[in-house]
C-alpha cells in the first residue's frame, strides 16, 4: 500500500509554514502604515516658525525640527532691526553643519568664520526698519541620525541682540 503513495509529494508549506498568507498580510500592512505616515507629513520636514523679540532686533527662523536623512531641506532666517546694526552677524550651531551638506547660503555672507564648532556669517551693516532675510538649504547625511541643538543668534559685533534655541531631530 505504501508503494502506491510513494510518488506523491508533501503538499507544500511555503517558506514561512501555514501563516505564510498572514505573515505577507502583516508586512503589507506594516509598510502601508510607514508610507501614510510619511505622506501624511508626521515624519518631519514640516518647516516650524520660531521668533525671538529683542529691543535692538527681532530674529525669525523658519525651519523644520525633523528632517530624514537624504532629503533637502531650506532654514528662513529673517532679521528686523529696530536700530542700525553696524556688524550684523548671525551664528549657527553646529547642529546645522554636523552630518550635513550645505547646498547654498543666500545671500552671500561678506564673510564667514567658524568659532568652537559654530559658523559665523557675517553681513554688512542693516539700518533701522531695513529687513534681511537669508535662505540656508541642507542636504541630510543618510548616516547622521540623533538629535542636536541648533540654534540661531543674531549680534552686532560681539553684542547679542536675538537669540532662538533649535532642536533638530533627524531620522533615517
Amino acid at each position: 500500500m505504501t508503494e502506491l503513495f510513494a510518488d506523491i509529494e508533501p503538499e507544500p508549506r511555503g517558506r514561512f509554514g501555514r501563516d505564510a498568507p498572514w505573515l505577507r498580510r502583516l508586512l503589507l500592512v506594516v509598510f502601508a502604515v510607514l508610507i501614510a505616515l510619511v505622506l501624511g507629513g508626521l515624519t518631519g520636514q514640516e518647516a516650524m516658525r520660531s521668533e525671538a523679540d529683542g529691543p535692538r532686533a527681532r530674529l525669525t527662523l523658519s525651519a523644520p525640527d525633523t528632517v530624514r536623512g537624504g532629503l533637502l531641506f531650506q532654514a528662513r532666517v529673517e532679521i528686523h532691526p529696530r536700530v542700525a546694526i553696524a556688524k550684523p552677524r548671525l551664528v549657527l550651531a553646529r547642529g546645522w553643519l554636523e552630518g550635513m551638506q550645505v547646498s547654498s547660503i543666500e545671500p552671500q555672507p561678506a564673510s564667514e568664520t567658524g568659532v568652537r564648532g559654530n559658523v559665523i556669517l557675517s553681513y554688512d551693516r542693516l539700518a533701522p526698519g531695513e529687513s534681511m532675510t537669508i535662505w540656508l538649504q541642507f542636504q541630510v547625511d543618510p548616516t547622521n541620525v540623533g538629535k542636536r541643538p541648533a540654534f540661531v543668534l543674531l549680534l552686532d559685533g560681539m553684542r547679542p541682540l536675538a537669540t532662538i534655541s533649535h532642536t533638530l531631530t533627524v531620522l533615517p
